[in-house]
């Protein structure tokens, strides 16, 4: 997972005033709480930021039209980490709520825009990458979803690219080198990788395989990204481009 800075204070104390959504998820914070039964934790709410980041990885658990359990688990998890851990249940309870609900995104986003750095924002999208991932392949609706978020969230198309240079290597850390995804040594020249490059993406080009199963394609088009950003790794560091 990305190295996060100590960015989840932006939530703590962050009090919106004379907004609808404010409005909206302060009575859906509140709506879990009263039903906690733990006195010692009565006093502890939800913060606005932590309902608007559930909100947010709801539709992305969401959007390719099922509800992954390794998502669900690695969103709870991550805001245990990030957040009170005195907390979890209300946050599972409004996660599960969130994932029966639609919201308005941009009112969200707006929120997010208006009451965050810029810093605290890319981290954000870095968050929405992955958890997309988590389950160990990006769909195209999810990188779709989450470019959109960016805009909403004013992330720049050079800071946008920066964070999915960061989700390559989070790919390639857990997958091996560049040049084994390509399936030539290191000492291989530009033809040998050229070649051995061109050859997979005829090999895992929807094109070719039509006949697959949904699932097996989405595999296929995740390998397929992940050939495309090595070669193009491998070319930066040759000084090919």
């Amino acid at each position: 997972m990305t190295n996060y800075e100590k960015w989840l204070g932006a939530g703590l104390g962050w009090v919106v005033t004379g907004n609808p959504l404010g409005g909206l998820l302060g009575y859906l914070a509140g709506s879990v709480t009263e039903n906690q039964n733990d006195s010692n934790d009565s006093s502890k709410t939800v913060t606005d930021f932590e309902v608007n980041l559930i909100i947010l990885a709801s539709y992305l658990i969401k959007i390719d039209r099922k509800v992954s359990l390794v998502e669900i688990s690695f969103t709870n998890r991550f805001m245990n980490t990030h957040f009170d851990e005195k907390l979890a249940d209300k946050r599972a309870q409004i996660l599960q709520h969130c994932l029966q609900k639609e919201y308005d995104l941009n009112v969200v986003c707006e929120q997010l825009r208006m009451y965050t750095k810029h810093n605290t924002r890319i981290q954000v999208v870095q968050f929405l990458f992955d958890l997309a991932i988590s389950d160990g392949e990006l769909s195209d609706r999810e990188n779709f979803f989450i470019f959109k978020i960016a805009g909403y969230l004013n992330i720049n198309d050079v800071d946008f690219k920066r964070i999915k240079s960061g989700l390559s290597q989070y790919i390639f850390a857990e997958t091996g080198s560049y040049y084994e995804i390509i399936g030539v040594t290191k000492q291989a020249d530009i033809a040998e990788i050229r070649t051995a490059y061109r050859k997979l993406v005829l090999k895992y080009h929807p094109d070719r395989n039509v006949h697959l199963s949904e699932t097996e394609k989405k595999k296929l088009s995740f390998k397929l990204q992940q050939v495309k950003e090595a070669y193009e790794r491998i070319k930066q560091e040759k000084k090919l481009l």
